[in-house]
């Protein structure tokens, strides 16, 4: 299953090592309830992050996955007040992340949306082929387009013997209008085809939104970490501390990027073929 914007900013909080966990004594849709662990003084979770990891009854159901801003934190209790409701109540033995407020949950998510570049993205339902016609817009993310193939097997959709095609071009549309394709011959509407492009990745919004699988959460973890160093310092101002947590993120984003390099296609070549007939 792949990573989601839940994963990723629970698992950069962790990695700034400023997340705590637990094991929740009850709650509701608004609470997290932890008489064991949560000793803290009087507020000191407030504007904070809660991450519910793992639900109790072993389903993975609700409110696992979910995480909230912390509103209140009082040590009576060891009472964790959501701002917003979960979708199902905290219950007995559900365990829990919290973090305070030095990295609060928004700029995670900026940073994490921060780390993406370009991807690669397959699409085969925009072009719908008509007899009589050779141009048909693109997907309107297309960055560049790379790969075109048509399928030449139509019985069983797991078998499409997808062959790769040279004979198009792609022409410049105004701005805010997406580009087009031109083929340097007709299909018919029965055939499929099959575009390789590169796009900018989407935004994650929703604590749900997956990170595409191109893409290994260690370099989105390492860079945003790095990134949220940057913007502590510019906050608080340097610090020896600082200096050295920056220098470590640096060394393991330089790392993981080198490791885990994302090989982009090629643009497909064009070919043609000339036949020379002997004298």
């Amino acid at each position: 299953m792949g990573k989601t914007l839940f994963d990723c900013t629970y698992q950069l909080a962790r990695a700034l090592g400023v997340v705590s966990e637990g094991i929740a004594t009850g709650g509701s849709t608004t609470t997290i309830l932890d008489t064991v662990e949560r000793l803290e003084e009087n507020d000191f979770w407030n504007g904070g992050t809660a991450w519910i990891l793992y639900d109790a009854a072993g389903a993975g159901a609700a409110p696992q996955g979910e995480y909230q801003f912390i509103s209140d934190f009082a040590t009576s209790g060891g009472t964790i007040t959501l701002r917003t409701a979960l979708t199902a109540a905290v219950a007995a033995n559900d365990r829990y992340a919290i973090a305070g407020l030095r990295y609060p949950l928004q700029l995670l998510i900026q940073k994490v949306n921060e780390t993406f570049g370009v991807i690669e993205k397959t699409d085969i339902t925009t072009v719908d082929f008509a007899s009589e016609q050779t141009e048909y817009s693109l997907p309107s993310d297309v960055l560049e387009l790379k790969e075109v193939y048509i399928q030449t097997e139509t019985d069983d959709t797991n078998d499409n013997r997808w062959q790769k095609i040279y004979d198009w071009e792609v022409q410049k549309s105004a701005t805010g209008t997406a580009n087009k394709i031109i083929f340097n011959r007709q299909f018919d509407s029965t055939v499929v085809a099959k575009l390789v492009y590169l796009t900018y990745h989407t935004k994650l919004i929703a604590a749900t939104d997956k990170l595409d699988d191109s893409i290994h959460i260690d370099k989105v973890v390492y860079n945003a970490a790095h990134s949220c160093l940057l913007w502590r310092q510019m906050k608080v101002g340097q610090s020896d501390d600082l200096s050295r947590e920056l220098n470590y993120f640096q060394a393991k984003a330089n790392e993981v990027n080198a490791e885990h390099a994302m090989t982009l296609p090629k643009r497909s070549a064009k070919t043609i073929h000339i036949s020379f007939s002997r004298p």
